[in-house]
């Protein structure tokens, strides 16, 4: 395929992935407006966003979350390199199709029926900026395309040979501000490494987060990842005591896991295993290790073992569904965050839901949505 040919999608919609954008809505968007309150300014990029669902699913987060922006500088910007999707887009008309993964409530509160389609709230619609832009040869960051708060560049990789993914992602990552996020398709960045990105694992997946300055003097269009360095020369993660216990492996193998050293983290997880074989922890994370791998299938069964292992395990439903939403098995996905509801309103409003660092009051109104 022409890596530079249009692109039209036929699986774009409205919250596509629930599982990445509940790690937006609950952690990485309140975490970045938490950080820009005092600036009062946010940055957001759909890139490759096609004819406009993503972009405006962002939008719409950010009105949920920060429903009073007097003062606020926001620019969400979709870009694309097809022009049909993007004059689609900027009509903000949409058929039912583009909302089957969206929650009734959304669509009922954010657009407005005109025959057979929905039309966007103009207020939203205003929030998002379409421009057109070729992710491999255009040289960026420059103007609007750069101090980027959050990338999401999903489902766009998988069109691109190896070096134009290692050359985009490179780009990408210029485009970032200093702790900034770029959120990708699941596994469309694994054996690719981009300057200047560490992994964050989640559990929603992974994400890669600006950390370090990126040397201005590699060319952007061209830059190539270098090889990863040897273990020994990483930093070494905290040493395991004499004596470890089965949540002290678990820990370190989270540590390892978003340092992207995998197979460690793997290695670690079966240790804490052998002394706890009936603890939830690690076969979670085993799961999202699986998934990073590309192997859904494992991952299914591991998400299976630790719901046997702690019922109430609330990631581990919602994970489950995403994967089900991958799969299209539709029903099950909705049996699973029902599953998921259920047990987040029995709990405290209060209570923190791990790993979500979130409270269940407002797990439980997302969920609800």
């Amino acid at each position: 395929m022409n890596d530079t040919a249009p692109r039209i999608s036929g699986e774009t919609y409205f919250f596509r992935d629930h599982g990445q954008f509940d790690l937006l809505r609950l952690r990485l968007l309140p975490l970045l407006i938490e950080r820009r309150r005092s600036a009062r300014t946010l940055r957001l990029w759909s890139a490759g966003c096609a004819s406009g669902e993503e972009a405006y699913s962002l939008a719409m987060l950010v009105d949920m979350l920060l429903p009073e922006r007097d003062g606020w500088d926001i620019l969400i910007l979709g870009s694309d390199i097809n022009q049909t999707a993007l004059e689609k887009a900027r009509r903000g008309r949409y058929g039912q199709w583009s909302f089957r993964m969206a929650a009734p409530t959304l669509q009922q509160h954010y657009f407005r029926r005109k025959g057979d389609e929905w039309a966007l709230e103009e207020h939203i619609r205003r929030m998002v900026t379409f421009r057109a832009g070729d992710l491999i040869g255009e040289p960026f960051p420059n103007g609007e395309w750069q101090d980027m708060d959050l990338i999401l560049c999903r489902n766009v990789f998988i069109y691109f040979a190896a070096d134009a993914v290692t050359a985009v992602a490179n780009k990408l990552a210029a485009a970032l501000s200093e702790g900034g996020y770029l959120m990708t398709g699941h596994t469309e960045l694994i054996g690719h490494r981009a300057q200047g990105l560490q992994s964050r694992l989640f559990a929603e997946g992974v994400v890669y987060q600006r950390v370090a300055p990126i040397p201005t003097e590699i060319p952007l269009v061209a830059r190539i990842a270098p090889p990863p360095p040897a273990v020994a020369q990483r930093a070494p993660c905290a040493p395991l005591p004499a004596t470890p216990s089965g949540e002290e492996l678990l820990t370190t193998a989270r540590k390892f896991a978003d340092r992207a050293e995998y197979d460690r983290a793997e290695q670690i997880c079966r240790q804490a295993l052998a002394i706890a074989p009936l603890a939830a922890g690690p076969h979670f994370l085993l799961a999202q290790l699986a998934q990073l791998r590309g192997d859904f299938e494992r991952a299914g069964e591991l998400l299976d073992k630790t719901l046997y292992l702690d019922p109430r395990h609330v990631a581990a439903y919602l994970e489950q569904a995403a994967l089900c939403e991958r799969a299209e098995n539709l029903p099950r996905a909705q049996t699973l965050r029902r599953a998921a509801l259920e047990i987040v309103r029995a709990l405290p409003g209060d209570a923190v839901i791990e790993p979500y660092e979130t409270s269940a009051a407002e797990m439980a109104q997302w969920l609800a949505q």
